[in-house]
């Protein structure tokens, strides 16, 4: 494999993974947030699960912006 071909099979992986990362807060997180009854406690939970999510969308930044062929 050379390395423009591993260089945007880890682009591409990295966008799927930032993408999905970005939906699943989208359409799981925030709705799931929203049902808690205590406003302290839904803020205590979202920031809770989003600085778990924050390292993974650094890293896929990163790692997509590295690999950028253009």
């Amino acid at each position: 494999m050379d390395e423009i071909t591993l260089a945007r099979t880890l682009h591409v992986l990295g966008v799927v993974l930032w993408i999905g990362g970005v939906g699943f807060v989208t359409t799981v997180l925030l709705p799931s947030v929203r049902r808690v009854a205590d406003p302290a406690s839904r803020v205590e939970l979202f920031e809770e699960i989003e600085r778990r999510f924050a390292w993974q969308a650094r890293g896929t930044t990163l790692l997509v912006g590295a690999t950028d062929c253009t």
